[in-house]
């Protein structure tokens, strides 16, 4: 029998987010999306706060789970490590656990590999925009693995094809790997929102990693 949770997500109305949290309404846990605006049709099953990043922490209060799926673009460039430390540091006095939607390029090709942002094969023709990105989703990483707080982290990385861009397809499965990105049989690195966010609330609900980064794809 699945305990009902209280699950705060940071960043719930983008991508991600958004799939984590209807995913999580529907089993029937507690939800409460934070985001810079309430969407104008919301889910009857989810709790919706308009907050700035920088308040987003006063709103866990309570929570079992700290869902962090912000996104580093626009106004919030260079804010991540920041907003994640908070909630961190949130996390801890609440006890509740802390999953991070973290960045592709963060896993490894193979095992003791370089992370694929720190290997010099990594392609030079990205966007500087996505790199940015990438960064500070490294930053979040390496903050998480050296944290001495004792907070119970996990930090979710998703596929390569994972994008409201590429949506892909509700395939009822997933594969969990650790450090080391998926691929399948064709050289494919993919996951669809609604099969990612399965994947969060799996782990949610029955967790197996504690303090860890893993991947999710097919």
């Amino acid at each position: 029998m699945t305990v009902t949770k209280t699950i705060t997500i940071v960043g719930g109305t983008g991508y991600a987010g958004s799939a984590i949290a209807r995913e999580a309404a529907k089993r029937g846990h507690r939800v409460t999306s934070v985001s810079r605006s309430v969407p104008a049709e919301p889910n009857p099953g989810i709790s919706y706060v308009a907050s700035s990043v920088e308040d987003a922490g006063a709103s866990i209060a309570g929570a079992d789970v700290v869902v962090g799926a912000f996104s580093p673009r626009g106004a919030n460039k260079g804010a991540l490590a920041k907003v994640y430390a908070d909630l961190a540091s949130k996390a801890v006095e609440a006890g509740a656990r802390l999953v991070l939607v973290g960045g592709f390029s963060c896993l490894r090709r193979s095992e003791g590999a370089p992370r694929m942002l720190e290997a010099e094969s990594f392609p030079a023709d990205v966007p500087a925009e996505v790199v940015a990105e990438a960064l500070e989703n490294l930053d979040v990483l390496n903050n998480l693995l050296a944290d001495e707080s004792g907070v119970d982290w996990l930090f979710v990385s998703p596929a390569m094809e994972f994008s409201a861009w590429q949506p892909g397809e509700d395939l009822g499965r997933y594969r969990v790997g650790d450090e080391v990105a998926l691929f399948d049989e064709n050289g494919r690195s993919a996951i669809s929102g609604i099969d990612f966010a399965r994947a969060v609330l799996d782990e949610i609900e029955q967790p197996t990693r504690h303090r860890a980064q893993i991947g999710v794809a097919y």
